[in-house]
């Protein structure tokens, strides 16, 4: 099992805001296929997912901020 955490999405933002969810657990996702978008000081942006694989658990809900590095 991998664990998907928030990208660093440049320009030195250190966190984000969830915005909304793309997937739900239990939902087969492929490589590059949107995951969630999230909002940052600059813009909302939408987070692929970085491998192919099944979603078992989202670790985060609309309006949660996450830091860089942790689990999504």
């Amino acid at each position: 099992m991998k664990t998907f955490t928030l990208p660093d999405l440049g320009e030195g933002l250190q966190d984000a805001e969830v915005i909304s969810w793309h997937v739900s657990e239990g939902a087969r996702v492929v490589a590059d296929q949107p995951l969630v978008s999230v909002e940052t000081q600059k813009a909302v942006v939408e987070v692929p997912s970085p491998w192919s694989g099944t979603i078992t658990t989202l670790r985060a809900k609309p309006g949660d901020i996450i830091e860089v590095g942790k689990p999504l």
